[in-house]
Parts: structure tokens; sequence; C-alpha cells
């Protein structure tokens, strides 16, 4: 992958007063992409076909979601650059020309990083998801200078409520558990596209960009990015599950990286290997096994499918194979410390910027896949065989053990209790390996 393989271009819009669908002060350049790609459709257009969504009541019956308000490309304005609807009322949100569903203007002035989240059922995908966007929060503003924030409040409630039940509880002492995705919900919503009705996933979406004190801040505008985030089912990545009429994990042909999540617990011969130094509930106790290379080796086809690659054809998207509950495990990796981050605080000489060790994660990666070659080889031959560049990394998104009680179904978890692992590394290891300006990756120490 190129350097800018998580970025990319854009363009300034100011060639008169409006563009069609976009407004544009004649004072001022409006910086926009040169394209745009639907989170929920991944539809692409130009940023002068977005709709705008009226507000006057009497404008209701949107061909497309039915009971909502109209949908529509306006020619009138206010001189804030609002649109203005056939009744005379202002309007503040935009819409995909496709599907209709409500955008964020920010997508139109940053480029979107999709990034796709791949594992079975159980695996533990929404504990993962809530602790890496928390500890991002966390993490990138105090030692990289960096902004990670909602990029829309409204797509990201979801996620903000698994952060809350984790992180932010009313008594931490009171044991939780993140209810499980499922395949129909708050997650998604049905759409009537060309006379169908269609199930389309609802994304995740965060702005990342320098803050004050990052030596790039005066490019913010220009080195902003959104990433755009799905917590998918398990379900929907078993054979048959993506048609027209479920299109939900279609993102895959979008991201530009990729991550499998694996479950060393769904596997009995790793369980097997860590009885010996674990008692966790989830090594002790049977569980059920899942085979969790079908769910990779499914992505993989879907993923030539709408790439157009032939089935002997490797994808050009990195694929970092995330192995979960590593302070299950982590004694198995001899000498390495699967605890501490592998980031080196003042790297750039100020105290808030800090670097990856990349020497560090790729060691530890090396020595994860030949874990996995021992005790699931099949997993490494088919991440192997699906994408030309493949890491490995040790991820807890719990780090402590669930515990069973006899009043509650399943093991939970006492919020007190959760100390993240290596959750942050592989997104901040995909901008400092495969993208420029924003976090830095030292090698050798430097």
């Amino acid at each position: 992958m190129s350097d800018t393989a998580i970025g990319g271009s854009r363009s300034s819009m100011a060639s008169g007063p409006v563009e069609q669908g976009i407004p544009v002060n004649e004072s001022v350049a409006v910086p926009l992409v040169k394209r745009v790609t639907c989170p929920h459709c991944w539809h692409e257009f130009r940023p002068e076909q977005i709709l705008w969504v009226a507000q006057h009541e009497e404008l209701m019956g949107d061909p497309i979601l039915k009971e909502e308000p109209l949908r529509f490309l306006p020619t009138r304005f206010t001189v804030e650059g609002q649109a203005i609807d056939a009744r005379g009322m202002v309007c503040h949100s935009l819409a995909c020309p496709a599907c209709h569903l409500v955008l964020p203007r920010v997508l139109i002035e940053n480029e979107v990083t999709f990034i796709s989240i791949i594992g079975s059922a159980g695996s533990g995908k929404s504990n993962f998801l809530a602790t890496m966007t928390w500890e991002l929060r966390q993490r990138l503003a105090r030692d990289f200078a960096i902004i990670f924030a909602d990029g829309d409040k409204e797509a990201n409630w979801i996620v903000n409520r698994y952060e809350e039940t984790l992180f932010l509880p009313e008594n931490p002492e009171t044991p939780v558990v993140l209810d499980k995705t499922r395949t129909q919900g708050d997650l998604y919503r049905s759409v009537a596209i060309n006379g169908q009705e269609t199930q389309l996933p609802k994304p995740f979406l965060f702005s990342l960009h320098p803050g004050a004190d990052h030596p790039r801040a005066a490019l913010r505008a220009k080195l902003g990015r959104i990433v755009c985030l799905y917590d998918n089912a398990g379900e929907h990545y078993n054979v048959g599950a993506d048609t027209s009429l479920t299109p939900v994990t279609r993102h895959l042909s979008r991201s530009k990286v990729l991550m499998f999540l694996l479950d060393p617990t769904q596997d009995s011969r790793f369980r097997q290997r860590c009885k010996g130094v674990s008692q966790d509930p989830q090594v002790q106790e049977p569980l059920q096994t899942y085979r969790q290379e079908n769910i990779l080796s499914e992505a993989a086809i879907r993923f030539r499918k709408h790439t157009g690659l032939s089935a002997y054809q490797k994808c050009d998207r990195p694929l970092l194979v995330l192995v979960g509950k590593s302070d299950i495990w982590a004694p198995l990796l001899a000498g390495e410390d699967l605890e501490s981050e592998p980031i080196l605080k003042d790297a750039g000489g100020s105290e808030h910027l800090a670097a990856l060790d990349m020497d560090r994660i790729e060691r530890v990666s090396g020595k994860v896949r030949r874990l996995l070659l021992e005790a699931t080889p099949e997993v490494v031959s088919n991440a192997e065989d699906f994408s030309d560049e493949v890491l490995y990394m040790p991820v807890s998104a719990l780090g402590h053990s669930p515990e069973k009680y006899p009043d509650r179904n399943g093991l939970l978890i006492k919020p007190k209790d959760v100390r993240p692992r290596w959750v942050t590394i592989p997104l901040l290891y995909s901008y400092a390996r495969w993208s420029t300006g924003l976090i830095a990756g030292v090698r050798g120490g430097k």
C-alpha cells in the first residue's frame, strides 16, 4: 500500500455562489473532497450532488424513507449557506442521493477511512470496539496531541452507550455485560432502494485531526480524516448471509484496513494450551467451538466478489489479525510484555507527542504468528492467502477475567476491573505505517 493508502486528496470549491447542492461563500474557499462515499450504502458521488432534508411539516413522505421529510436538491440558499425548501423553511441536514439517509457535513469536507472489524458471533467485537474508541479518545489527546471525537453524535449513540457501560457506570462495582450484537435492531436501518426493502448497517463516525499542540496543527483541515467503523453481528459473516436485501458487510470492499478479531477461547486447541497458565472461566469451562477460519474465508470471498478480484488474487489492503483476550494467553508468548503499550513517550522531544515502537509491534507480530501456526495453523494460511500484508497483534478489550454470578446469565465483569491492553495499537499502527502527517512510528529506537 502507498503512503496515502488511508488518506486521500481533496479539492476546494469556490466557483460561484452555488454548486448545485452545495453553496459556496464567494469570500471564502470551501475545501471539499472530490468524491463522497456514503457510509450507509457506500454510494459514491460528487459533493454537489448531495441532497438536503426538507424542514417544513408539509413536505413529508420521502419516496425512499416513506414517512420521513422529503429529500431534495435545492436551488435557493440563505446568505449563511443553508438550503431553503419549497415552503420557504431553512434546512440544516444533508442526505445521500442514493439511500436518502442523513449524512453529517464533515463527510464532504474530510476523507473517510473505512475500517472493517470481522469476527465470529461472541468473539468480543462490541467489547473491542467500545474499549478501542474510549481509549483512543484518551490516548490520542494525552500522548499524540490528536483529537479523536464523535463525527456524528446521532450515529454514534450506540457506541457511546457501550463506552458508558464499561467506563462511566453509576457503580463501578456492579457487574455488567454488553449486549450481543443482533442481526436486526438498532444497528441497522431498512430503506426502500429501487423499490426493494434493503437492510443497511449504521456506521460509527469519528473525526481524527491534529490538536492545537500537534506540530502540524496549521494543517488541521487538510490532515483531518473521518474514521468509519461498523459493529456487524458475527452471523452476518456466515455463508449465504450477504444478499441484495442484507448487504450489511459490503463495507469490506471499501475498507482501507481489515481487522479480523480471533477469539482463542472459541478454539478447543487454544483453550487446551491456556489451561496451564490461566484459570479464566472461558478456558476452564466448556464453551462452544467455532471454525473461525471460515469467517475469514467468507470475508475474503466477499471482498474479492465486490472488488472484482479473481479467486487467486490477494487483496492490496493490510489485514490485521487481532488475537483477543491476550490477558489469558500472554504467558504463552515468553519474553514479551503484552500489558504495557508499545508507545514511546516524548519521542518527538515534546511532552505532548509520542510515537509507536514499530520494531516491538512487528517483533510481537512474528511471535504471535508462530503461536498461531502451532495452535490454529488454518487461520494463518487463510489470512496470508487473503492479503499480501498480514500482521498479528495481541489485544485484550477487558484485560481481566469475567466472572459468573448466580443471579445473572453469562459472564460479567465489574467496570472497575476493566483494563484494556493494546486496543488502540491496530488503528495507531495503521496510520503510522500507511499514512503520513498524523501519527509517528519509529524504528531502531529513533
